[in-house]
């Protein structure tokens, strides 16, 4: 075998499409052998198309069926494309870019599949093809080219049909217009002297640099030399200034006027004050926008001049020579984005209150889910003249679904100490399947008294042991994030209201560790029994609900209940008491639930601050002016997709930080 050639015709009607792939086989004894190949056909649209679109589809056909048939024939091959279609001819030599969309899709497609094909222009009775779009009897296929291909196949190719198009008629011309994009050419005058003076970020750079072009161009005109060559003279400042104000747009509004100043059209205030004695600049003072990039220049200037002044300072200080649109909007707009001022009154970021974590939500065993918080020292006294006191810590332990309260005593900062509180809590109450607790940040430099109790919670080995402890009693250990109180909103709450008992009952009392234990014990009890869903008017309604009723099935301090008959059997008892059990975790789902539901503060949606962001790390005990500067290098977003809580790199390593303590940088 010589050669092999693959000949790919197509043709559309109204009715149908198709193609069909001859293979030409040359041998060496010169002898051509033709034959199909292969054919597909496809009815048109049901959507009425235009002949020329039609014979576009085609002619796709055959690229797609090209394209199937090539991994089959491991031969290297010459490839030949036919179609009568002058054209889709010319719209596959044109940019599909430059064609509409049904017509550029195709044409693009066509492209990208027949890559290294010769298309050619068939006469219409030379392609087979044009069996498959218009049909034929069984009588005339088998008197057709259709099995053999066009005769011109089995000739040498330079007796082949040219692949010239020939002469295109009005029709032709037409049809490829039709199917191009009006496209168009537009010219724009560019000032660019404007625009590198706007794109000087200071207010003296433009001026000088327009300074120096009128001076250049004066000693061109006047073949002079300046006195001095380097120090630009008031009056070529001024000069420039009015060249740079002319260059700003036309305003309107308060009885504006043009004015010749220095060879300059300046638009000047009309107003009402021509008749008091007061200087002409504030009579009439220079009209400016308030959208431009002098004019922004300007007021930073001054704003800096001035030693950082205010907005209303600024006002003030702009309208002594110029007249600014807005000029309030403007003072506002440089003292927000001014780095020095953000500094001494950052902003501090906020976002929508978060929804409540389902360890505060789902019914569950008291203290199953509990948050722990210490506070103190309290001074312990012993019964023995001379001795002094020692330090004394509480622990607090809060149920996240009753609020239950359970207070120990903690005789010293200790790891034993710790896990012994943690363990009179378990053998009293039952061994808890999540506690969380805070890093205990806030304490930093509040207090020399809190600098034991900072260095014991930050302490790794410490922190180690009490997570092993818990792991081992198949207990998870969670910590929130540093610095966010409102994390643990409700052991927070809890503190502060055992704080305000203990120091209003003991005042300066002298209390042995028994009788501080004494007080903790009667003060949990008064927090157990206080109601966590609002009284009821109705003295024929419950009692109210409180975390004792989930105790011990009533309130802590209330007065005993008479006793019930004797007649009740045991099982009437147990489904006696498990349906007053039921009971009060109706009451809880429906009353305590549904005081959850309003968001006490941060009603409003934020969004989400970005990574490489550059912050302000609020410090709670230093000036607004030490709080250091760095750059946010990781986002941690909630369940709702909403950022609170982000990594910062900073001199000493990686943070994290709620954005409640973050103020963005106005760059």
């Amino acid at each position: 075998m010589v050669s092999l050639e693959l000949h790919g015709f197509c043709d559309a009607s109204i009715r149908a499409y198709g193609c069909a792939i001859y293979a030409r086989v040359t041998k060496k004894c010169g002898t051509t052998i033709v034959n199909l190949l292969t054919a597909r056909s496809r009815v048109a649209p049901i959507k009425k198309q235009t002949l020329p679109k039609l014979e576009l589809c085609g002619a796709l056909l055959l690229a797609g069926l090209i394209e199937k048939i090539k991994p089959i024939i491991n031969n290297s091959f010459t490839l030949f494309l036919w179609t009568d279609s002058q054209i889709v001819l010319h719209w596959l030599k044109m940019h599909s870019a430059t064609l509409s969309t049904f017509v550029g899709n195709r044409v693009s497609e066509i492209q990208d599949l027949t890559t290294g094909a010769h298309w050619k222009h068939v006469p219409t009775h030379c392609n087979p093809a044009d069996l498959v779009s218009r049909g034929a009897t069984v009588e005339e296929l088998a008197k057709s080219i259709w099995y053999n291909g066009p005769t011109f196949l089995y000739e040498k190719p330079d007796k082949w049909p040219s692949g010239r198009c020939g002469d295109i008629d009005m029709e032709v011309v037409e049809s490829i217009k039709s199917e191009s994009k009006s496209a168009f050419n537009a010219t724009i005058s560019t000032n660019y002297i404007l625009e590198i003076i706007n794109q000087r970020s200071s207010y003296t750079s433009p001026l000088r640099l327009a300074a120096r072009m009128f001076r250049f161009i004066n000693k061109l005109r006047h073949r002079i030399k300046p006195e001095d060559g380097h120090t630009l003279s008031s009056q070529e400042l001024h000069h420039a200034l009015l060249c740079d104000l002319t260059t700003n747009g036309p305003l309107r509004y308060l009885s504006p006027f043009l004015e010749y100043v220095e060879g300059f059209q300046i638009l000047k205030v009309g107003g009402r004050l021509g008749y008091p004695d007061i200087p002409e600049e504030r009579k009439h003072p220079i009209l400016l926008p308030n959208k431009c990039d002098f004019v922004m220049h300007y007021v930073r200037h001054l704003h800096l001049k001035h030693y950082q002044a205010g907005p209303k300072a600024l006002v003030s200080l702009i309208r002594l020579q110029f007249w600014v649109i807005n000029a309030r909007d403007v003072a506002r707009r440089i003292v927000r984005t001014c780095v020095h001022c953000v500094r001494y009154k950052p902003k501090l970021m906020n976002q929508i209150m978060g929804q409540l974590p389902v360890e505060r939500l789902n019914p569950s065993r008291p203290f199953a889910r509990c948050g722990i918080d210490f506070c103190g020292p309290s001074n312990v006294y012993l019964r023995i003249r001379g001795k002094t006191p020692y330090k004394a810590y509480i622990a607090i332990f809060v149920c996240l679904a009753t609020k239950a309260v359970h207070i120990e005593l903690v005789s010293d900062l200790s790891n034993d100490g710790f896990l012994a509180a943690l363990k009179r809590m378990i053998g009293r109450i039952g061994l808890p399947s999540d506690i969380f607790c805070d890093n205990a940040t806030n304490f930093i430099g509040a207090c020399n008294k809190l600098n034991e109790l900072k260095a014991f919670l930050f302490k790794t080995e410490n922190r180690d042991a009490i997570v092993r402890y818990c792991a081992n009693e198949f207990v998870n250990f969670n910590f929130i994030p540093p610095r966010a109180p409102h994390f643990g909103g409700i052991w927070e709450a809890a503190v502060k209201s055992a704080k305000c008992h203990l120091n209003r009952s003991i005042l300066n009392a002298r209390l042995a560790f028994e009788e501080l234990t004494t007080v903790l014990v009667e003060i949990e009890a008064v927090l157990n029994s206080r109601p966590i869903a609002p009284l009821s008017c109705d003295p024929n309604d419950y009692k109210t609900l409180t975390p004792g009723h989930f105790l011990i099935g009533s309130s802590l301090k209330a007065l005993p209940e008479r006793q019930s008959s004797d007649n009740i059997n045991n099982l009437q008892r147990w489904n006696q008491i498990t349906a007053i059990k039921q009971a009060f975790w109706n009451r809880w789902s429906h009353e305590y639930i549904n005081e959850l539901q309003a968001r006490a503060k941060w009603f409003e949606e934020r969004p989400n601050i970005n990574e490489n962001t550059m912050v302000i790390i609020q410090e709670d005990n230093l000036p607004s002016q030490k709080w250091q500067i760095d750059r946010i290098i990781n986002c941690i977003p909630g369940k709702d997709s909403k950022v609170r809580v982000v990594d910062i790199r900073t001199s000493k390593g990686v943070i994290r930080r709620l954005i409640h303590k973050l103020a963005p940088l106005p760059v």
